[in-house]
């Protein structure tokens, strides 16, 4: 039995390229909007967009409609044009101007120099340089803690995006804010699970599988890009811990005709939907959410039912003893779909968490797994937690099975 809460190093991201993000270009194109910033649109090198919390002193507060959509958005006929050649909260080697050609401040006591430039064309010509940030082009993105406000439709068709980050703040949100974004699986809360309020708007917009992280002041910029975890993808360095984790499992609905007066009745199938509502004033009812468990043994998959377990017990927050005794006892029949799982991944900490559920016989069968992997560093450090523990039941290994 493994208690207390767990920590682990966590990638923050994952990029589609090497190199280092420190030299990262954004160009944005914003407009005033009360007294902060609105993001039109993103032009940059990477497909992890990371948003500034600040532009000309304001704070980034609204993500503009299908601001990342690769359909182009409305823009407004007056607009600014921010572009950085560092990341973007150091804050420096940046400049302003109005597009298009236009010598007109919009109504704000705030608002950049005019006549910071005197055309548009070179910006132009510099934003042309780089990749409009929209559509299968984003994978990751993190949104400052002072944005409040998400319009429609701003991750409209990001097919490959697959991690979002955002702060505590968020009020409101837009109609189809992911439709489409058939690859996100993790959103990362930079907060406490306490302090979370926008998580539930966040969750009514997207009924797939996602995995929640609450990582308190995250700073995803920290670090450099490390060793690669596969052929196109490379691991942020910059590694902090969980402070909690829950897993929503996908839900989907559907309507019956059941009268010729097309009178509807409304369907649901899959337990994400009720877990999905055990919010209170904005914050996670830990007894609500484990009380779906049950109901969820009886639809959900061995593969989900693993990963509602998991975040559970390896982040216990609020977790009563007899939640407890029931996700374990879950855990432990599915044993080897959880290890599976840490072998694809290729998840070391989540491998040796598990390790405080297993048998003599289950460290065999893990080991044999990472070795038909081909995955050394599992199967070495089973090895080690095995002869830590004494478990040598089963089969033996050498060097030749490696």
């Amino acid at each position: 039995m493994v208690t207390g809460v767990q920590t682990c190093a966590l990638p923050i991201f994952f990029i589609g390229h090497p190199g280092s993000l420190s030299a990262q270009k954004l160009d944005i194109l914003w407009e005033p909007a009360g007294g902060g910033v609105r993001i039109l649109r993103v032009y940059g090198e990477h497909p992890v967009v990371m948003l500034p919390e600040t532009i000309e002193g304001l704070p980034v507060t609204e993500i503009g409609a299908y601001c990342f959509s690769r359909s182009e958005p409305r823009l407004p006929e007056q607009y600014f044009h921010y572009h950085t050649d560092i990341l973007p909260d150091t804050g420096t080697r940046s400049d302003s101007n109005v597009l298009p050609d236009s010598n007109t401040q919009p109504d704000s006591p705030h608002g950049p120099d005019a006549g910071a430039y005197e055309k548009a064309a070179a910006d132009s010509e510099q934003r042309s340089q780089l990749s409009c940030l929209s559509g299968s082009s984003v994978e990751a993105v993190w949104l400052p803690s002072s944005v409040t406000t998400l319009h429609n439709a701003t991750f409209y068709n990001c097919r490959k995006l697959h991690t979002l980050s955002a702060g505590a703040g968020i009020q409101s949100i837009g109609s189809d804010e992911f439709m489409n974004c058939t690859s996100l699986s993790r959103l990362i809360m930079r907060c406490s699970d306490t302090e979370a309020e926008g998580l539930p708007l966040l969750l009514e917009r997207y009924a797939e599988d996602l995995l929640v992280l609450f990582v308190p002041e995250a700073d995803p910029i920290s670090g450099s890009v490390s060793e690669k975890r596969t052929e196109n993808e490379t691991a942020f360095s910059g590694h902090t811990a969980v402070s909690a984790a829950l897993f929503f499992p996908e839900y989907y609905e559907w309507l019956d005709e059941i009268s010729p007066a097309h009178i509807f009745s409304r369907s649901i199938h899959g337990e994400g939907f009720r877990m999905r509502k055990c919010f209170e004033n904005g914050r996670i009812n830990y007894e609500k959410y484990d009380l779906c468990f049950e109901n969820a043994l009886k639809v959900e998959s061995d593969e989900s039912l693993c990963r509602i377990a998991i975040q559970r017990l390896r982040w216990p927050n609020g977790l009563k003893e007899t939640a407890e005794s029931l996700y374990t006892d879950a855990l432990t029949a599915r044993l080897s779909t959880a290890i599976s799982m840490a072998v694809k991944a290729r998840d070391l900490p989540l491998l040796l968490f598990l390790c405080g559920y297993f048998s003599a016989g289950d460290y065999s069968a893990a080991i044999s797994a990472c070795v038909d992997a081909d995955w050394g560093e599992g199967s070495a450090r089973l090895m080690e937690e095995q002869h830590r523990h004494g478990n040598f039941a089963g089969k033996n290994f050498d060097f030749d099975d490696f």
